[in-house]
């Protein structure tokens, strides 16, 4: 299989089932904002982290094919993932790379004319539950309608432990996983996030 060829993405009732992408309201009732009062940069970079309870529960770890920094819980879910890849397709794990998990930022969203929209909502990748996954220095291109066939073969790998697809986003992107609310939401009622 040809990892890097692109390909329609499967319909979005195929995808993500059971699972959805968790809100803002939602992450900052669990863990706060990271930002002690939201106060991210207004261009959509990066904004340090200021939040020394939810700080504490960040770390970086090696998760097999890359080094990733992200929550704590989400990054111990991320081995999983990985190491799942690696008994199974042992092909594809090799060629895995990390694009970014923990920035806190406000979205962006790939606009028709190839611009960028900032905000007003705020990333997933703020909290570090989300990250966006690369094929050795090969992105996908957000909002085009396709997904490079090694994050389709990738995606169930994913789903398997909770993660939501980005690819059933309203703009597409397929480069990014998540963990999802229902599984935030467990994590949460055992005890395993802090606000």
């Amino acid at each position: 299989m040809d990892y890097f060829d692109r390909t329609i993405l499967p319909k979005k009732s195929e995808m993500n089932p059971g699972v959805s992408s968790p809100k803002n309201t939602f992450m900052k009732e669990i863990l706060g904002e990271p930002v002690v009062g939201g106060k991210y940069d207004p261009n959509g970079h990066g904004t340090p982290i200021n939040n020394p309870v939810f700080k504490e529960q960040t770390a970086t770890l090696d998760v097999g094919p890359f080094k990733a920094t992200g929550l704590k819980v989400a990054l111990a879910s991320l081995i999983k993932v990985m190491t799942a890849v690696q008994h199974s397709q042992p092909e594809l794990y090799k060629i895995l790379r990390s694009d970014g998990m923990l920035v806190a930022r406000f979205t962006k969203i790939r606009q028709p004319d190839g611009s960028l929209k900032i905000g007003p909502g705020i990333s997933n990748h703020s909290w570090g539950t989300a990250i966006d996954i690369k094929l050795l220095e090969v992105t996908d291109r957000q909002g085009d309608g396709k997904v490079l066939r090694g994050l389709l073969a990738l995606s169930p790998f994913f789903s398997q432990f909770g993660w939501y697809w980005g690819a059933e986003f309203p703009v597409e992107d397929s480069m990014h996983f998540e963990v999802s609310q229902e599984q935030l939401a467990k994590w949460n009622s055992a005890g395993l996030l802090k606000k």
